[in-house]
C-alpha cells in the first residue's frame, strides 16, 4: 500500500513537472511574439526582474532542505505535518520555483531587457525543470 503511494505521489510530481516544462515553453513563445527594442541599458527594474528570477532558481534549492529538515515532532506542528507531506511540498516548490525562473525571463522580456539574458534564464528554468528527479520519498507509515 505504501509503494503505491509513494508511486502515485511520484507520478503526480512528475506530471506537474510536465505542465511546468510546457507553461515555460508557452512562456518561450509569448516572450518571441511581443519583441521589445532592446536599448543597450539596464535599468533599475530590469536589475529587479534579474534578482527575481536569481532568487527563485536558489530559493528551489535552499527551501526545499529547510522544509524536508524540519523536526518531525514539536508542540508547535501540526498534525497534517510529516515527512512525506514535507517531501511532497518541498519537491512541489522546486518543481514551481524553477517555473518561475521562467516567469521572470518572460517579464524580462516585456521590459526590454537583453535578448541573450531571456534566452539564458528561459534555458536555465528548462535546465532545472529536465534535471528536477525527486529525492528518495521517507519511509513511513504516514503516507497519504
Amino acid at each position: 500500500m505504501k509503494t503505491v503511494a509513494l508511486k502515485s505521489a511520484t507520478g503526480r510530481l512528475r506530471f506537474f513537472q510536465v505542465a511546468c516544462i510546457l507553461m515555460v515553453l508557452v512562456c518561450v513563445g509569448a516572450s518571441r511574439l511581443g519583441k521589445r527594442e532592446w536599448r543597450g541599458k539596464l535599468t533599475p527594474v530590469h536589475y529587479v526582474m534579474i534578482a527575481g528570477a536569481i532568487g527563485s532558481a536558489v530559493s528551489g534549492f535552499t527551501f526545499q532542505r529547510g522544509i524536508a529538515n524540519r523536526p518531525t515532532q514539536s508542540e508547535k506542528a501540526s498534525a497534517a505535518s510529516t515527512p512525506f507531506t514535507r517531501w511532497r511540498a518541498g519537491n512541489i516548490w522546486r518543481i514551481w520555483s524553477a517555473t518561475t525562473v521562467g516567469g521572470w525571463a518572460l517579464g524580462l522580456s516585456d521590459l526590454a531587457g537583453p535578448p541573450w539574458l531571456v534566452d539564458v534564464l528561459f534555458a536555465v528554468a528548462l535546465l532545472l525543470l529536465f534535471a528536477w528527479i525527486p529525492e528518495t520519498a521517507p519511509t513511513e507509515t504516514h503516507v497519504n
